[in-house]
């Protein structure tokens, strides 16, 4: 009988480390072939802005917490010389990590070690093989920090209580980390009362100093990740959070919407929790395997419940705003699935989901598809030539020879901050988020090369709805003919496969007394139309 044992235990972790080394491979392909998103130009030019001195709220307009662009700023020495790709390479160590770090939570919930490695291999298949979270913790949005953060939050308090009794501090560091999740994303604030209120009920197994230093933990927390902004930026603090409020809405059909994007991009997730709540409800017998332990399974549930609410109650739900969501569900739905008691059943089902995730949500899914076409014209199916990421690296490169060639200012003035991070270059004082920020008056002195695509002065601000055409046009026209000289237009960049123009404005070059103002900090004059 042990010999069995060992025999499927060797077996499991072999399927294991396999899993491990495909999601791996995933996230290396994410990295190059994931399609490109402003929210990863401005995310991570707002990290540089940090390296330079200048703050989120203080110096600058910005939509999350201070989490995000301090974090990044800390590790530029690793992502920065390599741009949107250093960028990329570092959100994926971020969210590998944190699966890592969350599949040893869910692990230490078994006690037999077959169980462990059966809860290890499910996690890693549920978000490392669905190419849906793979790339939206890839491209450097939020979604990886806040996982991260979540995963060494549940990580402290699974740890609260072990061989050697209760260990408060514990309890301290899970606060603090969940708390800095908020701080990443402000949506993500909610687990924190969620796992409070789980302690309180808890306080009979743990005691309830263990929630008093939780408290503490997470008072800490609260003060670095909003207790900054608000006490030393108030106005800023408030106008961040005017933004959220101020977006329109695409009414209450945009909840079911996002709910069928989201079941589609993660099946087997969907296909498990699906399974264990029929079993939960019909009372099938012996839900849980003798001597396992899944008492995390509630605290995980409650968590991912209130953040999918919270996500889907925003003026516009998008589905990836369910990755915390999803990732939550993941630790929950692996834990319970490995207490069920079919134990040959169970370890058949899960080699069997291991494979089903590499066919259906790594080959299958919707999102390679975007990787290598762009959807169809009629009959045929346009593929893309190359990654997207490719294409700005190609921009990047006429931006940067135009700003050498001619000794220009190291300034681009562009809304697509995605182009300014990979050409190295600095954007003028007001379109740190592209976009995603009020409209500026005027073309800043001293500026040389522009670019502009689809996106620019495309939306209204705060509420992000589309601008009428005749007034983009009015903007447009005057970047045209403040910056006459062309100098590339590529057809089908960057999110949305706009036409990207590339365009020089010789004067300014010329004019040797432009290069010694700064209009990143201060423009000293506008250039009328």
């Amino acid at each position: 009988m042990a010999r069995d044992e060992d025999r499927v235990e060797r077996s499991l972790c072999r399927w294991c480390l396999a899993a491990i080394a495909a999601a791996v491979l995933c996230f290396a392909a994410a990295t190059v072939w994931a399609t490109l998103n402003q929210d990863e130009g401005w995310y991570l030019y707002a990290a540089r802005q940090v390296l330079q001195g200048r703050l989120p709220h203080r110096d600058f307009f910005f939509t999350q917490g201070l989490g995000f662009p301090v974090f990044y700023a800390l590790f530029a020495w690793f992502w920065s010389p390599m741009g949107v790709l250093g960028g990329r390479l570092l959100t994926a160590l971020i969210s590998l990590t944190a699966i890592f770090v969350s599949a040893e939570t869910v692990a230490r919930s078994c006690r037999k070690l077959a169980d462990a490695w059966c809860a290890r291999l499910l996690l890693w298949s549920f978000l490392g093989l669905n190419l849906w979270y793979v790339s939206f913790t890839t491209i450097p949005k939020t979604y990886a920090l806040c996982a991260l953060w979540l995963a060494l939050g549940f990580r402290a308090l699974a740890t609260i209580r072990d061989a050697r009794g209760v260990l408060p501090p514990w309890a301290a560091a899970s606060g603090f980390c969940l708390t800095m999740a908020a701080g990443a994303r402000l949506s993500m604030g909610v687990a924190l009362p969620v796992a409070g209120l789980w302690l309180l009920v808890k306080r009979d197994w743990i005691g309830r100093r263990v929630w008093i230093w939780f408290a503490l933990g997470g008072a800490a927390g609260l003060f670095l990740a909003a207790g900054v902004d608000f006490l030393l930026w108030p106005e800023a603090f408030k106008e961040m959070l005017a933004f959220h409020a101020a977006r329109e809405s695409v009414g209450w059909l945009g909840i079911p919407g996002s709910l069928a994007r989201l079941f589609r991009h993660n099946p087997l997730l969907t296909a498990c929790l699906l399974l264990l709540g029929y079993l939960r409800a019909t009372g099938k017998p012996a839900l849980k395997a003798p001597g396992a332990r899944s008492g995390f399974v509630g605290l995980w549930l409650a968590c991912a419940a209130a953040l999918g609410a919270v996500h889907l109650a925003v003026p516009v739900p998008y589905d990836d705003y369910q990755a915390p969501t999803v990732f939550l569900l993941a630790m929950a739905g692996a834990s319970a699935f490995c207490a069920l008691p079919f134990e040959s059943l169970r370890l058949a089902l899960v080699r069997g989901i291991a494979l089903a995730a590499l066919c259906v949500t790594v080959a299958g899914s919707p999102v390679l598809e975007q990787w290598v076409c762009q959807g169809k014209d009629r009959l045929w199916v346009r593929w893309r030539a190359e990654p997207e990421l490719f294409a700005l690296r190609r921009a990047a490169a006429v931006v940067r020879e135009a700003l050498d060639r001619h000794g220009c200012p190291n300034v681009l003035l562009t809304q697509d901050a995605y182009l300014a991070v990979e050409a190295d270059a600095a954007l003028p004082e007001g379109y740190e988020m592209g976009p995603f920020m009020p409209p500026q008056e005027g073309i800043p002195a001293g500026v040389a090369v522009a670019a502009w695509s689809g996106y620019a002065f495309a939306m209204d601000f705060p509420s992000l709805s589309r601008r009428p055409e005749p007034a983009r046009n009015v903007a447009l026209r005057r970047w045209r003919d403040a910056f006459p000289e062309t100098l590339a237009v590529l057809p089908g960049f960057g999110q949305g496969a706009t036409e990207l123009t590339i365009a020089f404005r010789p004067e300014a070059a010329a004019g040797r007394a432009a290069f010694h103002s700064c209009p990143q900090c201060a423009p000293t004059r506008k250039d009328e139309p």
